[in-house]
């Protein structure tokens, strides 16, 4: 492992996503997203997930000058269609037209379509719980993965992501897919030859397998049976609301020839509207986690820079791109 500073890690991005082709405004936003990430634990969206972009970028599959429009549907609607650009610049374009609507009506939606997959989706819930607002986001993302025993590959592994302000600058924070874990995760098993748990796949013949080679050309399962299913399908409609693709047209990360098109839906609300809320969950979460001895995990908000670990390998194959642009494979 290497150890980084966040001041490393961004200088690297905006330098590795520059190279691919991406427009200035682009590589800065996936710069602060990939970071966050990193400084969050989150290297499954941080670097590693870099590659997807790099990848699409090099195969025309991801739009890197992305012409984004925002449209007020209502006073507390809007939508933004992302042009097939990363779906991180796309909320960007949108987000101050959210909090402001939140903030003014209570409550407020901001759906987009035609993007890129996003990364970390806890990226948009930290962001709106710095200004106190409560957040649900989700997103869907190219099939890969049975619902209702399906024998195919019907939705991704669509996550969710919600962000509950406490006090003193931290929040509840919470960001999972509806699979056991991310797809990326299925990658990192396979390359280490690790099996994974039994439960989580089945292989190209549909039968339940510990392979994760064997998961990846076959069909991801969701996790709690038929009650993750469940909660797959509401992200799935929620996520299309503004007009994204379903993950089961959606194309994949960097084959074939049309770009992706999915769907967010991020839901904010202002709790200063609702006196007292606040000072509830503080007092709750405080008796969980003091008096009960829960581990509920709580997110400094503030966290702007901070030494983290990587992989050494990682770290050398995105520098060698961004100084010879020898595009990596993972």
């Amino acid at each position: 492992m290497k150890s980084v500073t966040s001041q490393e890690i961004w200088d690297l991005v905006y330098r590795t996503i520059r190279r691919a082709g991406f427009a200035q405004e682009v590589a800065q936003v996936l710069a602060d997203s990939i970071t966050e990430a990193e400084l969050h634990g989150k290297p499954s969206v941080g670097l590693d997930h870099l590659f997807y972009y790099l990848q699409a970028a090099r195969k025309q599959l991801i739009n890197v000058t992305p012409s984004v429009v925002l449209q007020e549907i209502t006073g507390s609607m809007l939508n933004v269609d992302a042009d097939h650009g990363p779906m991180q610049f796309a909320y960007q374009h949108g987000e101050a037209a959210l909090i402001d609507a939140a903030q003014t009506q209570g409550i407020a939606v901001l759906m987009i379509k035609r993007a890129f997959a996003g990364g970390e989706l806890g990226y948009f819930a930290r962001r709106l719980a710095q200004h106190g607002l409560v957040s649900l986001a989700v997103a869907n993302n190219p099939a890969v993965m049975s619902v209702g025993g399906s024998f195919d590959r019907l939705l991704g592994t669509n996550p969710l992501s919600y962000g509950i302000p406490l006090s003193n600058d931290r929040a509840i924070m919470i960001d999972q897919a509806s699979s056991p874990t991310a797809r990326v995760n299925f990658h990192k098993y396979d390359r280490r030859r690790v099996s994974i748990p039994e439960g989580w796949a089945l292989n190209r013949h549909g039968q339940p397998t510990t392979s994760a080679h064997d998961a990846l050309e076959g069909i991801l399962l969701p996790f709690g049976g038929y009650k993750g299913g469940n909660i797959a399908l509401m992200v799935e409609f929620f996520a299309m609301l503004g007009g994204g693709d379903s993950s089961y047209e959606a194309a994949p990360y960097y084959a074939g020839e049309r770009k992706q098109g999915i769907g967010a839906t991020i839901i904010a609300i202002d709790t200063e509207k609702l006196p007292g809320y606040r000072q509830r969950i503080d007092e709750l979460v405080r008796k969980f986690t003091q008096d009960r001895g829960s581990k509920i995990r709580t997110t400094d908000l503030k966290v702007t820079d901070r030494t983290v670990e990587v992989s050494e390998q990682v770290w050398s194959q995105l520098s060698n791109y961004a100084n010879n642009g020898s595009v990596p494979e993972r």
